[in-house]
């Protein structure tokens, strides 16, 4: 059975992101350490906490996840998607720095950005993606992104483009802005992907 870590950044519940893993045929391990973040076959960042705390909690394991980047399978669900890039609107601590944008506060109707809300798919994405209505809980995204990072998937919110996607397929490192474990039989497809990219 395929392992993948779910990384314990101390911030926040990670209980409906390890039910969603068993749903899918995945054995869920929580990862808290370099051990093991080495025994999972797929990794986690998942999406509840600050940006601040979770920086300091992932501190100890930066070092190998840059390790097992490109060879594991790495997604980020919404907070764990804003870390992998350069810093936030929501802390003064730098992110990975995987890639270059920045993580700005939303501007839109309603903020916090809560419920369900649609995705445009712009390109191909192992994850595979697929245009619909995906559950969204964050105050915080890449906004009205660039070229900097591989963007596949995107949300207008107000006058504002969310990045709700990415996809590295080079790097086997994707992300999601909204919540797969949240978002019904489309956001169990991508957590399916993941494992299966973990067999490969």
């Amino acid at each position: 059975m395929v392992k993948v870590g779910v990384v314990n950044y101390g911030v926040g519940n990670v209980g409906s992101v390890l039910n969603a893993l068993r749903r899918v045929g995945a054995e869920p391990l929580l990862v808290n350490n370099a051990v093991d973040l080495r025994n999972a076959d797929a990794l986690i960042l998942p999406g509840v906490g600050s940006f601040n705390s979770a920086v300091v909690n992932l501190t100890r394991l930066i070092d190998e996840l840059n390790r097992v980047r490109g060879s594991s399978p790495i997604l980020g669900i919404c907070l764990g998607l804003q870390l992998m890039f350069k810093g936030s609107d929501e802390g003064e601590l730098g992110g990975l720095g995987w890639y270059g944008e920045w993580v700005s506060r939303i501007r839109g109707p309603r903020v916090p950005h809560i419920g369900w809300d649609y995705v445009k798919v712009n390109g191909e994405c192992s994850l595979g993606v697929m245009n619909g209505y995906y559950y969204f809980m964050h105050s915080y995204a890449v906004v009205n992104p660039v070229n900097e990072s591989p963007n596949v998937g995107f949300t207008k919110y107000g006058d504002s483009t969310i990045l709700s996607v990415l996809c590295d397929e080079k790097k086997v490192t994707f992300g999601t802005q909204f919540h797969p474990e949240k978002s019904g039989k489309l956001g169990l497809s991508i957590l399916s992907s993941i494992v299966n990219l973990a067999r490969k």
